[in-house]
């Protein structure tokens, strides 16, 4: 088995207005910071082997002073990059609040798409088939990956079979930590993933 600790980036100075997505210009705001220092203070207390980041800096930022406490490097990986919000990306939420296709997209995450942008589950896609190499590189090990909330949604909602359309049932908070183990099943298995704590 390999333990994940899934970790969503601190948080920036646009949360809750902006769509910030794929974007970087968003800095880490000062709670965001001290979520890192908390972070880095938890995390040092692992026997981490690993820690990988989305390419977001929002994310890496995150992952470095995680990582340096426990004197490795940070791998970015694109899989565990935001979903691609396409033309919403950088709107604030009050604009995408007036739009029909915002709303379709926050009840029918099973069917709609953002314009020019990734489905969730071509998200649930990427995440899993990146928790499942990760289960073959590092096994009986753990390993820190930072990423966002829909990405570690789209895991969670698999893990615990729950149907993409509920994904506002499942909270990722900024700075928060969800540990997953990954267990040797077949690829096709609900099963290889299981939530310890949220």
């Amino acid at each position: 088995m390999t333990l994940v600790l899934l970790v969503r980036h601190a948080e920036h100075v646009l949360q809750g207005r902006t769509l910030v997505g794929r974007s970087d210009d968003a800095a880490i705001s000062r709670k965001g910071q001290e979520q890192i220092r908390l972070l880095a203070d938890m995390l040092a207390r692992e026997p981490v082997a690993a820690v990988q980041s989305s390419p977001r800096i929002r994310a890496r930022e995150t992952a470095a002073a995680i990582a340096a406490r426990l004197k490795l490097n940070v791998q970015v990986d694109a899989a565990l990059d935001e979903i691609d919000y396409g033309d919403w990306t950088g709107m604030s939420f009050e604009q995408l609040a007036q739009m029909p296709e915002w709303r379709t997209w926050n009840e029918r995450r099973d069917a709609a798409t953002p314009p020019n942008g990734e489905s969730m589950r071509a998200l649930q896609r990427r995440i899993l088939a990146h928790l499942h190499a990760m289960r073959r590189s590092y096994p009986r090990k753990t390993v820190v990956a930072v990423s966002h909330a829909e990405p570690i949604r789209a895991a969670l909602l698999h893990a615990t079979d729950m149907p993409l359309n509920d994904f506002a049932r499942i909270s990722v908070l900024p700075g928060s930590i969800t540990r997953l183990v990954l267990v040797e099943r077949s690829s096709s298995s609900r099963d290889f993933l299981k939530v310890l704590s949220g």
